[in-house]
């Protein structure tokens, strides 16, 4: 009989794998282990401190960071347009006068201002416009006929080559007693720093939501773990490694934080649609409420993602820590 002890190996057929060892098969009975242990009871469960009390509370934040940052773009908005709107303008105002009639004072500035360079249009206002800016003041129906009201002339200038305001305010006051150029410069100033106060207010209270967010998320992902502290030993036993629970919790948090941040996009959103239809009305609160612009609302999209990655990144780190001193 020959001898086979000392026969080579039969190689394997082309085209088949190798036959699985025991290692390879102990590995996949793990993995298969830990997906079906995760399938049956997951890390973060739905219930409790990371379920819909966790959605409703980012849901709270990203509606407050919306409407922050909705605020701060249309105080922007409406800040850029009435400065750009002050610095290309002036107002004359004419005051009766013993010295001069009230035609010939107007007479007089639409002559000078004609012949002023730098000047695009000039043009009077009439008593009854004038008497619709009052009216927010003093009521519709209080700015009688009798009440002594300046004549006001709307002066457009050329920002490209401005006149000089200053020279042309005393040529004013010269061939007109009682005429007072009004530049809105204090208006301007005044406006400016209103805007970056809304601003600044805004950065900081969109750092308070989020610092606010982070500490919700913090105590969800510590709450979740201990009270399934079991499902965690379990899966370290069978060979889970901390990257795989922790990969768990943030796509628990990821999915958490998006729908919460889309939840509070959708009431900010309405609430500036409400607030638009208000201003198309009239004022609230004696301002004018415009509303977004259209390209506002894709900015706030930033929201939810922001509450996603913020909930992502704070899962994480906190699902790290807390693993370190688990086991």
């Amino acid at each position: 009989m020959a001898d086979t002890s000392q026969r080579p190996a039969r190689p394997g057929r082309p085209g088949r794998d190798p036959a699985p060892t025991f290692h390879d098969e102990e590995k996949a009975g793990r993995s298969r282990l830990v997906s079906l242990l995760v399938e049956t009871r997951s890390i973060m469960p739905s219930g409790g401190a990371t379920g819909l009390p966790l959605i409703l509370a980012i849901a709270a934040m990203c509606f407050l960071a919306s409407l922050t940052l909705g605020a701060a773009l249309s105080v922007g908005h409406a800040a850029a347009e009435w400065t750009g709107q002050l610095s290309g303008a002036f107002t004359v105002e004419i005051k009766p006068s013993p010295e001069m009639k009230p035609d010939k004072q107007l007479s007089e500035v639409m002559s000078l201002l004609g012949q002023t360079n730098g000047i695009v249009s000039a043009r009077p206002v009439t008593r009854s416009e004038t008497a619709k800016l009052l009216e927010p003041w003093l009521g519709k129906g209080n700015v009688t006929d009798d009440l002594p009201i300046p004549q006001l002339v709307d002066v457009t200038i050329d920002p490209a080559s401005p006149p000089d305001l200053a020279a042309l305010a005393i040529n004013v006051a010269a061939v007109a007693p009682g005429a007072l150029l009004d530049t809105h410069r204090q208006w301007q100033a005044e406006i400016i720093s209103a805007a970056h106060a809304v601003l600044w207010l805004a950065y900081a209270v969109l750092g308070l939501v989020a610092a606010t967010t982070t500490a919700i998320v913090v105590f969800a992902t510590r709450a979740g773990l201990s009270a399934n502290r079991d499902v965690v030993e379990v899966l370290h036993l069978i060979g889970a490694r901390d990257r795989f629970i922790a990969r768990e919790v943030q796509h628990h948090f990821l999915h958490l934080g998006l729908r919460g941040g889309i939840a509070g996009l959708a009431l900010s959103v309405l609430t500036f649609v409400v607030l638009s239809f208000a201003g198309d009305n009239g004022a609230l609160f004696l301002m004018p409420v415009t509303g977004l612009q259209l390209t506002h609302y894709p900015i706030l999209l930033a929201v939810p993602i922001a509450s996603a990655l913020v909930a992502v990144l704070t899962a994480r780190i906190t699902v790290m820590r807390e693993l370190e001193h688990m086991l």
